[in-house]
């Protein structure tokens, strides 16, 4: 192969990862204040170190070139199976779901193979891996979920003390995930290199570290931010190790042959996003609490299935056109590859279905919000307009109150000054006359206007005082109309007065009548309330 093609592949691949599929590995991370300060290339290092020290010698690296030591994969191959990763990838991309590059260029290399040993299919110990895999980190988080949620409700520990330990758990965690992931991906890396021309591996595992150093610092930039964000931003600190811890081990178990061949399985490159999701659900499970939506499981589910079948029917499809597909196998596998892309669309289909009828079944329900909110807006309203206009009423009310006090003050003025002038008419005809009979009837006539004056004076002044207050003590009148009805006017009048603290004296002048008239209705009062001797008459209407 030549060079300038393995450092194009090389270099496509690593930036898709690091500009793509590490916000969902380290992503995990960013939930918590350890990362603030940690930049990519940071991890960059970490991953390059295990790629390079480990990998090259590691079991994924010997499957990988044992897959492809058959045959011999020219720089036009290299091409197809980049180009055909990289396409579907970008079709999900624009869909905002982020398929796998390692599955994606794993299902081109299998393409490949397959056309190139004449339609030998890879052993299913190769392949389980991918449904494994993802089983294994689900059972393996919701293990560590269960020991952190167990030892912590027993082991008494101060909250610095706590969240002390948790961080070193945390940076422990990062760093292991960062060197599995080099040492699983690295494998694929190398194992695809060293499978080609005798000579070329010394120099593909020193090139592999150049570009990934370069890769890492061009798209280098902190993996959180100040403020979490994305789809982990709401995790706790014991889901982020549990998820971290899970996805680490599960990277390492796969990559070692004494490991996975206790499940009689073989070492494999394994995709980060099905792991981190797989463990995510297991951490839900212990938790019985949702962190991630169902969206975004059925998201990332279609898109770790749709990133390899495209990439291997694109890579038949290039293999095709270029003719390099010599024994005719074409057209059994356009058979398989148009069913497999049906069964995706519909798949996809039912999923957006679902999604649109989820839509509408939302704005269906805002819409029942909106009219909710705009009938009880318009009662509100309503209620409001109501509570003005009884205002206004009132206000209307006491200014005309006000302006039939003002004119009956305006009349009692006319009135009092007519008065006066006729005391005066009759003054100057008793100093005119001489005659005393005269007089004496002019006197007798003044005194009968003055008496009659006092008295017309006095009722309108208490019935002016009687209007006022019983317009203050509505309540008070009410309940002595309910509760003694047989009552008099007089009588309630008398009640109002003692209730206001008048003295017999003043309660006389007030009714026109005497006191001694005024002790005898307190006594008829008394028997109409039907109080007993001891009990004070005052204190009973106070408590009415």
């Amino acid at each position: 192969m030549d060079i300038l093609c393995i450092i194009l592949f090389l270099a496509a691949f690593s930036y898709w990862f690091f500009t793509n599929e590490h916000d969902t590995l380290f992503g995990v991370y960013g939930a918590t204040s350890v990362l603030k300060n940690i930049s990519m290339a940071v991890l960059v290092f970490v991953v390059v170190l295990s790629s390079i020290w480990l990998s090259a010698e590691s079991d994924v690296a010997s499957s990988v070139k044992g897959n492809l030591a058959a045959i011999h994969i020219g720089t036009e191959d290299v091409f197809i199976m980049l180009l055909a990763s990289m396409l579907p990838l970008s079709v999900l991309r624009y869909f905002n779901a982020a398929g796998s590059i390692t599955y994606a260029f794993m299902g081109a290399m299998a393409t490949v193979a397959f056309i190139r040993a004449d339609g030998v299919l890879p052993q299913p110990g190769s392949v389980l891996p991918v449904l494994v895999a993802p089983i294994f980190a689900f059972v393996l988080s919701a293990l560590f979920r269960y020991i952190l949620k167990s030892v912590f409700s027993r082991v008494r520990l101060h909250m610095i003390k706590l969240s002390y330990y948790m961080r070193h758990a945390v940076i422990v965690g990062l760093v292991l995930t960062a060197f599995a992931f080099g040492l699983n991906w690295g494998g694929l890396l190398n194992g695809f290199i060293e499978a080609q021309e005798h000579g070329f591996a010394e120099t593909g595992v020193v090139m592999t570290l150049v570009i990934l150093l370069l890769v890492g610092f061009m798209s280098k930039r902190p993996v959180a931010n100040d403020e979490p964000n994305g789809l982990f931003a709401e995790f706790s600190i014991y889901a982020v190790v549990s998820v971290g811890f899970s996805v680490a081990v599960t990277l390492m178990f796969f990559s070692f042959d004494r490991t996975a061949g206790l499940l009689g399985l073989q070492p494999m490159p394994l995709s980060v996003s099905s792991l981190v999701f797989a463990a995510v659900a297991g951490t839900e499970l212990v938790q019985k609490s949702r962190m991630i939506e169902d969206d975004e499981y059925v998201k990332a589910g279609i898109s770790l299935v749709a990133a390899p079948f495209g990439a291997i029917v694109l890579t038949y499809g290039f293999l095709y056109v270029t003719g390099t597909d010599a024994d005719g196998q074409m057209a059994d596998f356009i058979i398989m590859a148009a069913a497999i892309i049906i069964l995706i669309a519909l798949a996809f289909a039912g999923y957006v279905k679902a999604q649109r009828k989820a839509g509408e079944a939302t704005d269906r329900l805002v819409y029942i919000q909106q009219q909710q909110i705009y009938e009880h807006s318009r009662a509100l309203n309503d209620m409001e307009l109501k509570v003005v206009l009884s205002e206004n009423q009132a206000l209307h009310n006491a200014v005309e109150q006000k302006r039939q006090e003002v004119m009956n003050v305006a009349l009692s003025i006319v009135e009092q000054k007519e008065f006066l002038e006729s005391l005066d008419d009759m003054v100057r005809r008793m100093a005119k006359t001489d005659d005393p009979k005269e007089k004496d009837r002019l006197i007798a006539e003044l005194g009968s206007a003055l008496k009659q004056r006092l008295s017309y004076d006095r009722d309108v002044d208490s019935q002016y005082f009687y209007a006022q207050a019983e317009s203050l003590h509505e309540d008070f009148n009410a309940k002595l109309s309910e509760n003694f009805p047989n009552m008099t006017q007089q009588e309630k009048r008398l009640a109002t007065l003692l209730r206001l603290g008048f003295s017999s004296k003043y309660i006389a002048t007030l009714m026109n009548i005497t006191p001694k008239s005024v002790e005898i209705s307190r006594y008829r009062l008394r028997q109409k309330l039907g109080l007993a001797k001891g009990d004070n008459l005052v204190n009973f209407i106070k408590s009415i």
